[in-house]
């Protein structure tokens, strides 16, 4: 089978192209630029009608859904695989979604469910996955246990770089705009498993609000209102979350911070600077007692790519509350979640001090995520409903 692999500056894009070897795939690649508009770009639809008219490809894949690749697909009547672990991604609502050859791979079931109701028979549910087999690899001895041992840790951004400060534009609003705001923003806080802020944004607020995001488009089903509601406002809310939650739990513990930017703000959290290597954020899950996934609230109801990494390296996952474990994986046996600030420090002391226990939840989860939710089986799922006759390298 020949796949055309449309690359960029992504996660895991190795562990992708490692299943495609792994299953006998003929892959090449054709390198993307993130910083060029793949709404609308002719050059680089024009290239890859080149490189698909000269060689014959059984599909064509991405991650993330990219509308110049779904324009080429459809001129070389050739289908294509998008996986999408962005939430929301903008391009969804771009019309060249409804390309008979397009197979797209939501994560978040919220965002998959949002798209079927409006008639967009091209998407799919399909959560992320872990390299389980490239993790298993990464010997973690005592040395390198010691060097990463912690009670509680947490890798991520706090957002507060200055690619995710868009949400600053809030400063802008009048006294009455952002009290509005505010209060929105701390209902939604105190609120798991919805989001509630696009539906609450009233006609006279969005006025405010797009005299700074700007208004809609023509043609745009992304509008300013959803932009507000599912971009600008929750990575606003996660920003306070995130120094909440770490302000909380390194007051009472010892916790352990990777991230890109000093903290002067926690002045109790210990910040480790940026975990180099997935090599050293395995070492870190597998090292720490508990691991903490605090969700990007734009991801609605899906499972980060975090939380898998956590399980399949080894480690315990305390995660908030998001739907879409439920289908997969049992709280208490799998994984933990917390549902409120109070619920998060009352599982952290359990588990600190239940040590059985929690090692029996982290294998638990190690087990499921290594039998159920690899690349392997989430390609597998993808051929299946491509219907495109599989080959795969264990049998060849």
């Amino acid at each position: 089978m020949k796949v055309l692999y449309i690359i960029w500056e992504a996660f895991a894009t190795e562990d992708i192209h490692r299943e495609l070897v792994r299953r006998g795939y003929e892959v090449d690649h054709h390198r993307v630029s993130r910083k060029e508009n793949t709404d609308s770009n002719q050059r680089i639809e024009q290239e890859l009608i080149n490189i698909m008219s000269e060689k014959k490809y059984d599909f064509v894949f991405s991650w993330n859904y990219l509308p110049v690749v779904s324009i080429a697909c459809n001129v070389c009547k050739t289908p294509y695989a998008a996986w999408i672990y962005d939430s929301p991604l903008r391009a969804l609502w771009h019309c060249t979604v409804v390309s008979p050859y397009n197979y797209i791979f939501i994560f978040d079931k919220a965002d998959y469910l949002e798209l079927r109701k409006k008639g967009i028979p091209t998407v799919h549910y399909l959560p992320l996955a872990a390299s389980v087999e490239r993790y298993d690899t990464y010997e973690t001895d005592e040395e390198i246990e010691e060097a990463y041992r912690a009670p509680v840790s947490f890798i991520g951004s706090i957002y507060t770089e200055n690619k995710f400060t868009f949400y600053k534009g809030l400063n802008w609003l009048d006294d009455y705009t952002r009290g509005y705001v505010d209060g929105l923003a701390m209902a939604q806080k105190k609120t798991y498993g919805s989001l509630i802020l696009e539906e609450m944004l009233t006609p006279d607020i969005m006025d405010k609000l797009k005299e700074i995001y700007g208004g809609d488009k023509p043609n745009d089903l992304f509008t300013c209102q959803k932009y507000v509601g599912q971009v600008v406002l929750p990575h606003y809310i996660t920003a306070m979350e995130r120094q909440e939650v770490l302000a909380l739990v390194s007051e009472r513990y010892p916790c352990h911070l990777y991230t890109h930017r000093k903290t002067p703000s926690l002045p109790h959290v210990i910040n480790r600077g940026t975990a180099a290597s997935f090599k050293e954020a395995c070492h870190i899950f597998r090292s720490s007692k508990i691991n903490l996934n605090i969700t990007l609230r734009s991801i609605r109801t899906g499972i980060p790519l975090r939380a898998f990494e956590i399980m399949g390296s080894g480690g315990f996952l305390l995660t908030n509350y998001q739907e879409d474990y439920l289908d997969y994986f049992e709280p208490g046996v799998d994984f933990a979640y917390y549902d409120s600030y109070d619920d998060l420090l009352a599982k952290i002391e359990y588990y600190l001090t239940h040590e059985e226990e929690r090692s029996f939840v982290a294998k638990n989860g190690y087990e499921k995520v290594k039998k159920y939710h690899t690349y392997k089986n989430r390609f597998d799922e993808m051929i299946k409903i491509m219907d495109i006759e599989q080959m795969d390298g264990d049998e060849a």
